[in-house]
């Protein structure tokens, strides 16, 4: 079923699943190539995401037959030829049609144990003259026909539940004074017949799926809508509430089929409000299929006069069904809902979810604008405005309006803050806090961080508040330059998280912590444990956007660290199918970038210095985000890996022509720690190629601007920082002439990028050194660095790397 191929769809996605097997099985007539398992089963082909094997089965030959038969009655093989025969001719070699057959026949005395000669025997004429049934499950139901009533009406009840069903189910339906029988001991005998089996629950088991379809077919189609009704009705009634909190989903379930049959509008509302307790507690459960499944259910019990009578239902259902529609990422069924809430709606508080719910899916689909115009449209009726078009005048003076307020208070006053209500207007500040980052209103982004923080100090802190205190501190690593104190409101952030003990914005938290702050202070490989636990929380509560801003985070600090790229690459394609499939479109396209630059670096490329294979082509993709003015942070980041890869391949006129155009980038990527170091970082350098060939005077303020800077961002992250400092100090001295500074400079900058983990930045050093003592004329030094380069660049995976050393210096 659809749930099902869900979870194999999810397994499947999860990357820090090394192995698995998982085995399936289908009968083919029944699945055609319009079923929903076979569409499954060719994507995973085309994603690559995992190998399929299939292994077709069919029926039991005649031989097959023989030894089952041979076996079975301990005689030899020839002794049993002619019963086999005669076995397949009435079963066609279905395998459980040869079973029952065979306990058929012996209930029948066709096939009995013979006390006197002490062997089977059985009667051939009697067995070929056996009327039987066309198919396996007729030929069951037969059987079960000739057990008592009793038993049929408990096999009836079984199998009105599936495959298998609790006990206690059948004590509460018992409780009915109208039932004579125990259906658990009418089921016992079934048990002994071989057609269920007890299992452990207690719960009762059919033995095959096509005994629980006989079982099935002995209620009538005319009445199993109603049966399932009374099945439903008799547990509602009887049920504690102990029992009805463990059995929700089944009661329900059972309702639901019989719902077309109630006519009762009082009971048609109950069924509805049960409808839709099952799908939030199934929704809860990260089981959003199940979930969208009871509510839609429910949905189609409410009519337009419920709108009158049972407003808050009716509101509660349709908001319910678009925000987990919304998680499915199935967006045009949302917007019909959404629709309908706003046209009943008649006041600002009734269509503030809906609301909330629309934002989400215009940011999720890349519609930043209209998000945010939507999003400050509803925060202007709860009396938070912003104006239209933001000055960096009155940015700045907003930011220190609210350091100044922040300044008075000390952390422990901070964690110790009075704890808010729901606040609608905490909420929408929260939703475009990563649009106005990520978008063309970049001056709004401090507004709404500053009023979220100003707001948690007035009015006290809410779960929204972690999202403000984050984001803040991003403000001050990358804006502001104030490294220690956006670190204070980083960890702030995570302590008020765990006051609050909200998995629901876990995800977020620490994408921002994580991904953009502790950057600037710890370790950088220390962050990627987090931002996968943050991508799998994210998608477990249903913050999809979140869940995969956490993958692209991932996935970039993976690069920028020397992750091995093959691993790399298939961890960013699951994750790529991921996006996909929960419809985040802006997320995919900011990723993009990085997939086909791993791509690159590991020979999968025409050429190693343009962003066009297998992932993108960038001139189409730089076209068209050029001409949209919501995309400069993808401007910014294509530019980016574009001007990494030219440097790595020796390109320096190519690589500066870009890192000029891409100026702007500071201001998209500030806080962003890979990209914002690494690009002052990589500017530094290729400034260092030219002047070298052009003289330092055209270069002087790029290359003193890179030193100095990562000096300061050296003593603050050393771990992170320092070797690329050495670097680029050793590159300095061999352009000033100075060969001992050289000499030591690359030695600690190999020294460091080793010890700190940076195998890519660790080659990357050798193969500088390499290039400094060649044009020192020490060739057997250099043609020893540049083989450790490769040694180093082949660990990491880039085997164009290792080509291009190849050809250029061995």
């Amino acid at each position: 079923d659809t749930s099902s191929l869900e979870v194999v769809r999810a397994l499947l996605a999860d990357v820090q699943i090394q192995g698995l097997l998982l085995v399936g099985c289908y009968r083919s007539n029944e699945v055609g190539p319009e079923h929903s398992l076979t569409a499954h089963l060719e994507e995973i082909r085309r994603s690559r995401r995992a190998d399929i094997t299939t292994i077709c089965i069919s029926n039991l030959d005649k031989k097959s037959v023989n030894y089952l038969l041979s076996d079975l009655l301990r005689l030899l093989p020839r002794r049993t030829e002619s019963l086999a025969s005669l076995v397949l001719q009435k079963t066609g070699g279905n395998a459980l049609f040869v079973e029952q057959f065979l306990s058929s026949l012996h209930d029948e005395g066709l096939l009995r144990f013979s006390l006197m000669t002490r062997q089977w025997e059985w009667d051939m004429d009697g067995i070929l003259a056996r009327d039987i049934e066309d198919t396996v499950v007729e030929f069951v139901r037969a059987k079960l026909l000739r057990l008592a009533p009793e038993v049929h009406e408990a096999l009836k009840i079984a199998a009105a539940f599936g495959t298998q069903c609790h006990e206690d189910l059948f004590n509460i339906i018992d409780k009915d004074p109208c039932r004579l029988v125990r259906t658990a001991s009418a089921l016992d005998v079934a048990v002994s017949e071989g057609l269920m089996a007890k299992v452990e629950g207690p719960a009762y088991r059919f033995t095959h799926d096509q005994v629980q379809s006989a079982a099935y077919l002995l209620i009538p189609r005319s009445i199993r809508e109603a049966f399932h009704l009374q099945i439903g009705r008799s547990l509602l009634k009887h049920s504690s509430d102990e029992d009805m909190d463990k059995y929700l989903f089944v009661v329900v379930d059972q309702l639901h089929r019989g719902a077309g049959l109630i006519t009762d509008r009082d009971e048609k509302a109950n069924l509805a409000q049960l409808g839709l307790l099952a799908g939030k507690k199934a929704y809860a459960c990260s089981a959003f299929l199940p979930a969208l499944s009871f509510m839609s259910t429910s949905l189609g019990l409410v009519v337009d006069d419920d709108w009158d009578r049972r407003r808050s239902l009716c509101f509660d259902l349709y908001n319910s069904c678009a925000e987990t529609e919304f998680v499915l990422g199935d967006f045009e069924t949302m917007k019909r809902h959404l629709d309908r809430i706003f046209q009943m709606a008649q006041s600002l508080q009734e269509t503030l979810r809906a609301s909330y719910t629309l934002v989400q899916s215009l940011i999720a689909q890349g519609d930043t604008m209209n998000a945010i115009d939507t999003a400050l449209a509803v925060l202007e009726s709860l009396g938070e405005v912003f104006p239209s078009d933001a000055s960096k005048m009155l940015v700045q003076q907003e930011l220190i309006a609210t350091h100044k307020i922040l300044s008075t208070k000390t952390e422990a006053e901070l964690l110790q803050l009075n704890v808010a209500e729901e606040d609608d207007k905490m909420k929408f500040l929260n939703l475009i806090s990563t649009a106005t980052y990520t978008g063309n209103k970049q001056t709004l982004f401090p507004l709404v961080v500053c009023r979220m923080v100003r707001l948690s100090l007035s009015h006290g802190v809410c779960a929204e508040s972690t999202v403000g205190f984050g984001f803040y501190g991003v403000i001050l690593c990358g804006h502001l330059g104030d490294l220690d104190g956006g670190y204070r409101f980083g960890r702030l952030a995570i302590s008020i998280l765990k006051k609050f003990q909200s998995r629901n914005f876990h995800c977020r938290v620490q994408c921002l912590n994580y991904g953009f702050i502790a950057n600037w202070r710890e370790p950088i490989q220390s962050s990627m444990p987090h931002l996968k636990r943050a991508v799998d929380v994210g998608l477990t509560v249903g913050d999809t956007e979140y869940a995969m801003v956490g993958a692209h985070l991932y996935t970039g600090t993976a690069l920028c660290v020397g992750y091995p790229l093959d691993t790399l690459y298939k961890e960013m394609k699951l994750y790529s199918n991921q996006m996909m499939e929960y419809k985040q479109q802006y997320i995919w396209y900011y990723n993009v970038p990085l997939r086909q630059a791993t791509l690159n670096l590991l020979g999968r490329s025409a050429d190693p210095i343009k962003l066009v294979g297998e992932e993108m082509d960038e001139d189409n993709l730089l076209h068209n985000a050029e001409e949209n003015p919501n995309q400069g942070l993808l401007v910014a980041v294509i530019y980016f890996y574009k001007m990494w890869l030219q440097y790595l391949f020796g390109e320096h006129d190519l690589a500066a022509a870009t890192a000029k155009k891409n100026k702007s980038i500071v201001t998209h990527v500030a806080a962003r720690f890979p990209v914002h170091c690494n690009h002052i970082f990589f500017e530094g350098l290729i400034a260092l190629a030219l002047a070298r060939r052009d003289g330092k005077i055209e270069h002087k303020d790029t290359i003193e601007k890179a030193m100095a800077q990562m000096k300061i961002w050296a003593s603050t992250a050393p771990w992170n920082c320092q070797h690329k400092l050495e670097l680029l100090k050793a590159e300095y001295a061999y352009l000033e002439g100075d060969v001992d500074a050289a000499v030591l400079g690359y030695e600690i900058a190999v020294k460091l990028a080793a010890e700190h983990r940076f195998v890519n930045e660790e080659a990357l050093a050798l193969e500088r050194a390499g290039i400094f003592y060649l044009n020192e004329h020490e060739h057997a030094t250099a043609h020893g660095l540049f083989v450790r380069a490769c040694d180093c660049y082949e660990r990491w995976g880039a085997s164009s790397k290792v080509s291009h050393i190849k050809r250029q210096y061995l």
